[in-house]
């Protein structure tokens, strides 16, 4: 064994000798810790480093994934129950672009990648019902893509086309979902997707479809024939909205006047939800604009000659005599066609228009103490401040009295306010102990964990060092001193006189020898003043 082996050996079974079982059995501990976070940090900076390849992946994406990573020999890591796959980060890239260029990622279900294989003999039959679920499944994948929605299952009822309309039934759906943390979609949420559902399915309507979650809560329910007697869902989310701003409204007004939580308000809107169409002809008597005039004139001229008697018929003469009439006739007609001014409107009603508000309004009075007993006393408003108030709340909602609006104020007491107790403080106490308790016995428990626990560890450490220093510091003192801290007979004071005199008398020492002759003649002067003494 070479010496310096053999030296280093000897100062270690040395040490090793001189301590303790206790001692022996914390640094064996310590040491085996050591080597076990050694190996630790080798095979973590060894490891190599995983990314994310895909994340929130189905099931069946998920498998196909895997087995192409394990065809391809890749190292991969599977994470979050699944879902998360992790490679290598240097091929994670490489590995992405592959995946994505093999096109298995269809989602949850079965979509029109059915088709994809065409087999030859297949009968419409089977063909209709594939082309059902490939469109059911496509449907899914879509409604999956929303925020809240977990999973979907959709189910589709397509009738065969009839060749009479009477007979042709139409096609429904029902749409069942698992939302995130038993959460709740919105309205217009719920109709996008009834509108989704519609659009994708030929024939489709809204009331022929229903959504439903996995608890069996209704969703969306189609409205029937008589949805028209009715509200509907919508009309009154409509109206109790409008009703709710009203109210927060003169809630808002009211607090900072009367006092928080002393005033109560309601109100109830009137809304008038029918659909109507107004046509209206209005013609203008004093306006009017020739439109079209015909005029026509007519002028006749003619004579006639009246026999005084029968004329013969074999008569050759100059002609006969008798009597001689002339008629003259003018006639004239005008047509003419005037255009009266006329107006024409189609006024469409607004569906939800306020027909009518009524506001009932209760106000609290004031409670003020009795000088002679003490006794909290209930003073009500007066007319003046009622009148007020319901001036107010007039102008915050719109008053109307030709639409028939109302306001009523009433001043009711609401019970006298509530005294504090001295019980209050002790449970306000309670209350804070209960809440700081666990937090400060966090703390006291890690406190005697570092006092009973960590510190006779470190101070069983610590204790031989300081042993061999303090014998390495005896070891260099007088011998006086030595025996005087080995048998512990002086205390802190006396130590530190002795040191000062041992420095004084090592600085004498030194000046004696630096300066002979000046030392010779001193003790000569001090044997002199003894002898004179």
């Amino acid at each position: 064994m070479p010496p310096f082996i053999a030296e280093y050996w000897t100062k270690i079974s040395g040490f090793w000798s001189d301590r303790t079982m206790s001692q022996r059995v914390l640094i064996a501990g310590l040491a085996v810790s050591v080597i076990i976070a050694f190996g630790m940090m080798i095979f973590w900076m060894n490891k190599p480093d995983y990314k994310v390849l895909m994340t929130n992946l189905y099931p069946e994406d998920a498998s196909r994934v895997v087995g192409m990573l394990q065809a391809a020999k890749e190292d991969y890591v599977l994470d979050d129950n699944g879902k998360t796959i992790l490679v290598p980060a240097d091929r994670v890239y490489e590995l992405r672009l592959q995946v994505a260029g093999e096109g298995n990622l269809h989602g949850q279900g079965i979509g029109f990648e059915i088709f994809d294989e065409v087999q030859i003999g297949q009968t419409d039959f089977v063909q209709h019902i594939n082309y059902q679920r490939a469109l059911q499944g496509e449907l899914a994948r879509t409604i999956t893509e929303f925020p809240q929605v977990v999973k979907t299952r959709v189910h589709l009822v397509l009738p065969q086309k009839s060749l009479f309309i009477e007979d042709q039934m139409p096609p429904s759906a029902s749409i069942i979902l698992q939302l995130k943390n038993d959460g709740k979609l919105a309205a217009n949420e719920v109709q996008g997707i009834v509108n989704l559902v519609s659009m994708a399915v030929e024939g489709l309507e809204p009331k022929h479809i229903t959504v439903t979650d996995m608890k069996g809560r209704p969703l969306y329910t189609p409205e029937d024939d008589t949805a028209g007697l009715a509200l509907s869902n919508t009309q009154l989310e409509y109206k109790a909205g409008i009703e709710s701003k009203t109210q927060r409204r003169i809630m808002e007004l009211l607090g900072p006047v009367v006092g928080p939580e002393k005033v109560i308000a309601r109100v109830n809107a009137d809304l008038d939800f029918s659909q109507k169409t107004i046509r209206k002809e209005s013609f203008d008597p004093d306006g009017s604009v020739v439109r079209s005039e015909t005029r026509s004139e007519e002028t006749t001229a003619g004579a006639a000659n009246l026999a005084g008697g029968e004329p013969d018929a074999n008569f050759r003469g100059d002609g006969f005599t008798g009597t001689r009439t002339t008629q003259d006739s003018t006639r004239e007609s005008r047509t003419t066609n005037f255009e009266i001014n006329k107006q024409e409107e189609n006024i469409i009603a607004p569906v939800g228009e306020l027909q009518r508000l009524t506001v009932a309004v209760i106000v609290d009075g004031t409670w003020q103490a009795d000088k002679e007993t003490g006794e909290m006393v209930y003073i009500p408003r007066s007319d003046e401040e009622i009148e007020r108030i319901k001036t107010l709340i007039a102008s915050a909602v719109g008053f109307d009295s030709v639409r028939g609006d109302t306001i009523e104020v009433s001043n009711i007491s609401f019970g006298e306010p509530a005294h504090y107790d001295s019980d209050s403080l002790m449970r306000t106490m309670l209350e804070y102990a209960q809440r700081l308790g666990k937090p400060f016995l966090n703390g006291l428990l890690i406190f005697l964990f570092l006092i009973l626990v960590v510190r006779p560890v470190v101070m069983a450490l610590i204790r031989p060092r300081v042993a061999e220093q303090e014998i390495e510091e005896m070891a260099g003192l007088p011998g006086a001193e030595r025996l005087a801290l080995e048998e512990d007979e002086v205390d802190e004071e006396a130590m530190d006189m002795s040191r000062r005199i041992e420095n004084a008398k090592n600085h004498a020492v030194q000046l004696s020898d630096e300066n002979i002759d000046q030392a010779v003649h001193l003790l000569k002067t001090w044997l002199t003043q003894e002898e004179g003494a």
